[in-house]
Formats: structure tokens, C-alpha cells, sequence
């Protein structure tokens, strides 16, 4: 290390400043200046192009410093300085000649930043293996090799050792066509200015190629360029005349083992597109010729503010508001659905007080009517003679009028919203079966549970299925001739089943048939008109009979989720 660069080693202060900066293509004005406790900052508008020059302070330009630069943020190594106009490399380059000294092609192999082996000190540093390859041009006479640090910028060192040129000879084996591979042979080797066999300095910095010898139990010597001065550059040149050692067209493998450490040491530039919002800190930190620390490090931060609509000041109210909204559209929402249900339930209330007010105005008018209907046709058949013309009429009237009774009792039951329950249901059944078997002198056996569910069952569902139920009892009667009869229902988790069976005649069981309308426009009864009434309900019916054996006709009656409104454990069976 040279007096001025201990010198400047010695302070903490950064040796490196910002020139110059550009943001979108503009010049922002500095000065970019900072001391020991001093920062800069640098905010932008928006997302930018960002350019940042940056250099040597004027006290060590002239030194011999390397620049990294590295933007937290967005980088995760510290960069050599340079770009694509400023190369940050040393480079062992391959030259092809023809007989009259005219290059015909030629390749670079660039050594930039640090080999993977560099430890800081070339005498400790670990080659490492590099294989390349190029194929001869027609008329090649003559190989060039050159180890070179062209760019007077550059700084650094690198070294190379066992160079050799493979080529295959005509027993297909790889063949070294390179003389002294391990630069062994020559004048001086063990002193830096020695010169190997074959080679030769160049450049207005000759004296920074320099030949070193490997330390044990490595052999031989490494070609080494020492580059700590900008102004000046150095390189290793070696001719190889090729006569009949390789032909036009043939691949020559290169290898050799190198390490290295390149950088820039003048003003550099560092580019960047358009960063997204965020802070950043760009540094910048100075280092001798073989990566060194030296001096303190340069820091820019760098403030890109976010849009609006995702900064703190405007997402705040904003999800303050957003949720004021939310807030009022949920209890819009709420009141609104309570309002309504609230109306539904007064509606409902209202229905069940008009159907509670038409079956007391049935029974209370209608039936009174009725009753009187059958009291005075059955004085007047007290008066008359059995062989009097009006005695038939007088008879059928009032069978009419107990048809009629016992049918406006079905209604009014049926409208009646107090009896909107199965546990209505089921006792309705009950009664009107044992009525209706016991006058046919049949044996009525009802099964049901002791405990039902709470499950509301609306007018016309009861009607439905008390109609079918009496339907299926007066075919019992009719065509059965049975002995006893079977009621049975049983709670489904979404409905209900109500079995009748019979211990009949029983017959063979055929397809339900279609209900057929009559000129009434009414259906007809019967299975037809059965299945007719339990499916306008979603239902099905299931018929099951065996000649000999009885029959078996189940009401399978579903319910929905207003209906089934809250259900008991179920309890053992009942025989009534």
C-alpha cells in the first residue's frame, strides 16, 4: 500500500462522493456532499429512471481506491462499479493470425469482481479450474494469448497458472500444444520483474505484470498483473506459432487456473429503472486495489413515496368510511329484514284471526242452520205415514243434512289455525277412524307415539291428508272386507308417514293409475285421486298388497323448515 492510500486509511470519513444525479433524464441539484454526521436523502415524486454518477473525493482521485455500490432495497451484494460503457475487467484474450500478421478471430475471457478463491491476498488466494474453447479459422498460422488490464480505470489483480492449449492428435488423444504450461523456464522467476520463456511485458505500466512463484505444495509460477494505478495498464503477451500442430476447422480446448480481484477505481455510473414505492439507502464503499476496506461508507437514502391511494393518510379514512359503509348497510339490511318479518308475522296473525273468525261464523251459522235442517225433516217424518209421497223426500233431506254437518265439521277443523299441529292431526284421525270402522263393525288398532314433535302442519296439508286417509278407510270398507285395520304414524327427520293396513282380501297391486277429470271438472276418487292429493304435497304414496294376505298404503309426507319448528326425542310406541 502506497504512502497517500495509508494516509487516507487513517480517517473515517468516506472517500467517495455523489456527482451527479438524474432522475426521469433531469439533473436534480446537489451539492452531494456528507460528513461524519451528516446524511443525504434524496425524494422523489413518483417512480423513476434513477442515474446516480458518483466518484473518488478529491483527496484520493489520484489514489489507487476501488468503488462497490449497492442499493438496499433492491440489491443483496455489494457491485463492482462500472456498467456496460465502463468494464470492470481484466481479461486473458486469444488472438488468431494468419502468415501475414492479420488477425482472423479472436476471443475475451473476462475476470470482473472476485473469483470465488480470493482471499484478499494473492499469496493466499485458491485457483480455481476454467475451461474454454474456440475453433481455428481458415489460415491460422499463429496463437496470440495476452493477459491484459487494458482499461486504465480498472484496478485490481489477477493471476493464472497451468495455461494450456489442447488439441486432439491423431490418436484421438488430448495433447498440450502449449509450451511450459507451469512457466518453469526463464530469467529471474523467483523475483517479481522475471520474465518466463516465451512471454513478454507490454503497456506504460509494464512493471505491474509481474511472475510470482506458487507456495507449496503447489509447483511452477503464476502470471500475475498488480494493477494499482489508473493511469497506467500492463499485460503478458505470448506467441505460438501453429505449423502442423493444429489445422483449420479443429477445436482447441483452453484451460487454465486463475484468481482474481477487479474493479473500478474513477467515477462510476449506476442505473436503475423506475423503483417501486419504498425507502432505499445507496452505498457506496471504497476498497484498496485486492478488496480492502478503506475509508467509511457513502449513503444515499432514497424516498419513494407510494400513490395516493395507498398511503396511511388517505387508506385510513378511507377504510374508516369503508367500513361506516359497511357498518350502515348492515344495519340497513338488519332493520329492513326485522321490518319485514315483523310484517310477515303481523300478516300472519291477521290470517290466523280471519280463519279463526270464518270457522266460528261456519260453525256458529252454518251449523246451527243444519241442526235445524235435521230437527224439523226429522218432525216432520214423525208426522207423516211411512206410505206418504213426501216421506222419501223428507228422509233423503235429512241424510243431506247430516252430510253436511259432518262435512262443515271437516272445514271448519280444517281452517281452524288452532289446529295446525300433528298432534291435531293425528287425534283428528284418530276419531273419525274409529268412528268410521267401529259403525262397520271393523277392529281400529292406532299407532303413534306418545310424545310428537312440534312441527306446524298448514290447513291445507291436514285437508289434504285427512281426505286420502278417509279415501283409503272407505275403500277398506268397501272392498276389502277385512277385520281390522292398522293407522300408524311415524316422524321422518324432514316429514312424516302415515301407514294404513289392512288384514283383507288383499288383490294384485296394478300401477296407480292418472286421476281422470270428470265433466265436473273434479277428479274422480279413488288410488287415483289419492295419489293426486298426497303429491300436490311433494309426497309419494307406496302401495303394498298380497292377495290373501291384506294391504299396506303409506302417505309419505314431507315438511320444510318453517314447518318443522322444533322436535321432541321420540318416545316408544303406542296400540291404542
Amino acid at each position: 500500500m502506497g504512502a497517500g492510500l495509508s494516509g487516507l486509511a487513517d480517517t473515517n470519513a468516506p472517500l467517495s462522493k455523489i456527482v451527479l444525479v438524474r432522475v426521469g433524464g433531469l439533473i436534480v441539484p446537489g451539492p452531494w456532499t456528507t460528513n461524519n454526521s451528516g446524511t443525504m436523502t434524496l425524494r422523489l415524486p413518483k417512480p423513476a429512471r434513477l442515474e446516480i454518477s458518483f466518484a473518488p473525493v478529491d483527496s484520493a482521485s489520484n489514489q489507487p481506491i476501488r468503488l462497490l455500490r449497492k442499493l438496499d432495497g433492491a440489491d443483496t451484494e455489494w457491485q463492482e462499479a462500472g456498467g456496460q460503457m465502463q468494464r470492470a475487467e481484466m481479461q486473458l484474450m486469444v488472438v488468431i493470425h494468419d502468415a501475414s500478421n492479420r488477425i482472423l478471430s479472436h476471443q475475451r475471457f473476462s475476470m470482473g469482481g472476485e473469483s470465488a478463491g480470493w482471499r484478499k491476498e494473492l499469496e493466499h488466494a485458491e485457483f480455481r479450474l476454467r475451461r474454454e474453447s474456440m475453433v481455428l479459422p481458415l489460415g491460422a498460422e499463429r496463437l496470440q494469448v495476452l493477459l491484459t488490464a487494458e482499461n486504465w480505470t480498472v484496478l485490481g489483480s489477477a493471476a493464472i497458472t497451468d495455461f494450456r492449449v489442447l488439441h486432439q492428435n491423431a490418436t484421438g488423444q488430448a495433447e498440450n500444444i502449449w509450451p511450459d504450461s507451469h512457466f518453469e523456464e526463464g530469467e529471474n522467476l523467483d523475483r517479481p520483474d522475471g520474465t518466463p520463456r516465451y512471454w513478454q511485458r507490454s503497456g506504460f505500466g509494464r512493471n505491474m505484470a509481474q511472475i510470482q512463484r506458487l507456495p507449496p505444495p503447489a509447483t511452477g509460477h503464476a502470471l500475475v498483473i498488480q494493477d494499482d494505478d489508473v493511469r497506467m495498464s500492463a499485460t503478458w503477451q505470448a506467441d505460438l506459432p501453429l505449423g502442423k500442430r493444429a489445422r483449420a476447422g479443429e477445436t482447441l480446448r483452453l484451460e487454465w487456473r486463475e484468481t482474481y480481484s477487479v474493479g473500478i477505481g474513477e467515477r462510476s455510473r449506476a442505473t436503475f429503472g423506475p423503483l417501486p414505492p419504498g425507502e432505499y439507502v445507496f452505498r457506496v464503499k471504497t476498497v484498496t486495489p485486492f478488496g480492502e476496506p478503506i475509508g467509511s461508507e457513502l449513503a444515499l437514502t432514497i424516498l419513494i413515496p407510494p400513490p395516493l391511494w395507498k398511503r396511511s393518510s388517505f387508506v385510513l379514512p378511507l377504510t374508516l368510511l369503508s367500513v361506516a359503509a359497511v357498518a350502515a348497510s348492515v344495519w340497513f339490511l338488519v332493520h329492513r329484514r326485522a321490518a319485514v318479518r315483523l310484517k310477515r308475522s303481523e300478516h300472519h296473525r291477521w290470517l290466523e284471526r280471519e280463519r279463526v273468525r270464518i270457522a266460528q261464523d261456519i260453525h256458529d251459522d252454518l251449523g246451527a242452520s243444519l241442526t235445524h235442517m235435521n230437527l224439523l225433516s226429522q218432525t216432520v217424518l214423525g208426522k207423516l205415514a211411512p206410505d206418504h209421497p213426501a216421506w222419501k223426500d223428507t228422509g233423503r233431506i235429512r241424510r243431506i243434512a247430516i252430510t253436511l254437518t259432518e262435512t262443515l265439521d271437516e272445514i271448519v277443523w280444517a281452517v281452524n289455525p288452532r289446529h295446525d299441529t300433528i298432534e291435531s292431526l293425528i287425534n283428528y284421525l284418530t276419531a273419525f277412524t274409529e268412528e268410521f270402522l267401529g259403525a262397520a263393525g271393523i277392529r281400529t288398532r292406532i299407532h303413534v307415539r306418545l310424545q310428537l314433535p312440534a312441527w306446524s302442519l298448514p290447513s291445507g296439508l291436514r285437508h289434504n291428508v285427512f281426505l286420502a286417509t278417509k279415501e283409503a278407510l272407505h275403500n277398506v270398507v268397501k272392498h276389502a272386507n277385512a277385520t281390522e285395520v292398522h293407522l300408524r304414524l311415524e316422524p321422518q327427520p324432514a316429514g312424516f308417514d302415515l301407514t294404513i293396513q289392512d288384514n283383507g282380501r288383499g288383490f294384485s297391486v296394478p300401477a296407480i293409475p292418472t286421476p281422470a277429470v270428470g265433466p265436473s271438472g273434479r277428479h274422480r276418487q279413488g288410488l287415483a285421486g289419492v295419489r293426486e292429493r298426497i303429491e300436490s304435497l311433494g309426497g309419494r304414496v307406496t302401495l303394498e298388497s298380497t292377495p290373501g294376505h291384506g294391504t299396506r298404503i303409506v302417505f309419505s309426507v314431507p315438511l320444510d323448515e318453517t314447518q318443522i319448528r322444533s322436535a321432541k326425542p321420540p318416545s316408544p310406541s303406542t296400540v291404542i
